[in-house]
Formats: structure tokens, sequence, C-alpha cells
């Protein structure tokens, strides 16, 4: 084979990984785009709170849970794949606990000798005469310096302060105020603002802003946007059922018209009662499912981008950026 063939080989395999990778890469986009985020919440409020929740995402290779009761609190976990980052109490400090309880449990074997080989009250005693060292005489402590008399320390302060009049101290001068006089300014005496100053003061991208058109348009689209993201993150099944009242009779209203607007989209699932008397959450029980789709998402905000008003408003952005 020819230096040429040789050649041609190595590109062919290249080109084969080259393309391999690719196509993972695509198959992971498409994964993270198409792949829904699963999530439930279910909880219930009647003698005390409780509840749980579960996140999936990726076909369940990233999930996370947790739930909640008064007796054991919170508690939280993360799973991705087979490894457990978040929650649980991983390997290593099992291992670690395993290993202690073996170390206490042999020195606790060892310090229990049995009786045969414990040693006789007269064995102990002559072991302890024969450990106890000998005694050395007592060091003489030297002397110690006498404290100084009150004589003394008058002498020394008497030496080393003098007394000073008033009048001989000067005090010093204040520091003269320094003036700052404004920089001359032809505007000022004529009374016309150089156009300089007037570009400083509002910056071009907010000019822009202020005179861009049809503002109605990038409105209208922005409503359509805010429509879509509702629509692609609200749960695909509600049930809330309980008696809520806030303590004020008008916002308890308002509650109820929510409701009432939520009950036109899920129908019977929702069962609110409102107490206008007092503020309260009675008998409530909550579940919630449904599901995001980050490529839903995504087409929502790329084409409120790409509607013709907006398009026009970011090129002129663009411009007076630059």
């Amino acid at each position: 084979m020819n230096e040429f063939g040789i050649l041609a080989v190595i590109c062919k395999w290249i080109g084969i990984v080259l393309l391999a990778v690719l196509l993972l890469l695509l198959l992971l986009v498409f994964l993270v785009l198409f792949s829904p985020i699963n999530y439930r919440v279910e909880g219930e409020k009647k003698d005390a709170p409780g509840g749980l929740f579960r996140v999936s995402w990726l076909l369940g290779a990233i999930r996370c849970q947790g739930s909640y009761d008064p007796d054991n609190g919170l508690k939280i976990r993360l799973n991705v794949l087979w490894l457990t980052l978040l929650g649980g109490e991983p390997k290593e400090k099992k291992k670690k606990k395993r290993k202690q309880k073996a170390v206490r449990e042999e020195t606790a074997s060892a310090n229990t000798l049995p009786i045969d080989t414990q040693p006789s009250g007269a064995s102990l005693i002559g072991a302890r005469e024969k450990a106890a060292p000998e005694s050395k005489p007592e060091l003489q402590s030297a002397p110690k310096p006498e404290p100084p008399t009150t004589q003394g320390m008058e002498r020394r302060q008497a030496k080393t302060v003098r007394r000073v009049r008033l009048e001989e101290i000067a005090e010093p001068e204040p520091p003269l105020p320094e003036i700052e006089f404004p920089e001359e300014d032809d505007a000022f005496f004529t009374g016309e603002e150089s156009g300089e100053k007037t570009k400083k003061g509002i910056p071009p991208i907010v000019s822009e802003i202020i005179h861009i058109e049809d503002k109605k348009g990038i409105f209208s689209a922005l409503g359509k946007l805010l429509k879509r993201l509702l629509k692609g993150v609200l749960p695909g099944n509600l049930f809330i059922k309980g008696t809520f009242g806030t303590g004020d009779p008008t916002t308890t209203g308002y509650l109820l018209a929510a409701a009432g607007i939520l009950t036109a989209r899920f129908g019977n699932d929702i069962q609110i009662k409102g107490d206008f008397s007092k503020a309260a959450a009675e008998d409530v029980e909550i579940r919630i499912k449904g599901r995001i789709v980050l490529a839903y998402l995504l087409w929502a905000v790329l084409a409120f981008l790409l509607t013709r008003p907006v398009r026009r408003a970011l090129w002129r952005l663009w411009k007076a950026r630059k």
C-alpha cells in the first residue's frame, strides 16, 4: 500500500470518528430539548401539614425527591443515574462507622481480662513500691525581691512629670478652606446648552427605546409570549380542596374569583370554599402533576424575537450600542 492509500485510510477513520461525535452531540441536544421535566407535588393540612414532591428529567437519569412531616422535617434526595449527590448517607461514612465499632469492640475485649490472669493484691503492692520514684530533696527557692515602696514611686513621678501653664501651649491655626471656582462655560452666559452635554445626559440606547416605533405590536407579541410560557409551565392535572380565608372579606373574594377561573380550566378538581370571618386554611388537599418541555419554551422565545416589530427594535438597539 502506497503513502496515498495510508493517508486515505487515516482520513476515512477520522471522518467516521467526527461523524460519530457529531451524532452523539445531536442526540444529547435532542434529549435535553425534547425530554420533558416531569414534576409531581402532593400535600395536605388537617391536623399537621405534610407533603412530598418528585422531579425527574432525561428519562429519569436525574431525579430529585423530597418529603416533609412535623416529626422528621424536610428531607431532600438528588440522584444522577446511580449516584446520590444529595441526601442519604454515603458509603465512606458507613465504612468509617463500621471500623470505629470494630476498634471499640477490640479495645473493650482487651481491657476485660479473665480472673486467673489478674494479679493478686500483694503483687500489686510490690509493683507499686518498685515503681514509686525516689524522693528528691527540695530545691531552695530564691528570695523574692521586695516590692518598691510608695516613696520611691512618688519620686520617680516627680522627676518625669513637669507642669506646664496653659498660656505656654500654642494652639494650631485652623487651615483655610479651599475654594473651588467653577470652570468657565460660554453656554452659561449665552443661555445655550452644548450638544455634547445633552448627548451625555441621555444614553443613546435609552433614547432609542423611547423613540421605538410600533409599540403596540411589541406589547401584543409580549402578551403572546407570556401566554405560551404559562401554557408550557402550568400543570396538566391540578386538584385543590379546602376552606381558605385571608382575614379580609375583600381579598377573600378575590381569592374565590381566582378559584373560579381555575374551575373553568380544571373543572370539579377545584373545590375551594371561602371563610370570610377569619384567616384560615382548613382540610386542605393539593395534588399537582405536570411536565415542562424546554423545546416548547425555546420556540416561544424565538417566535417572540422573530416578530417584525421586535426584530426592528432589536436592530435599532444594536446600532445604538455601536
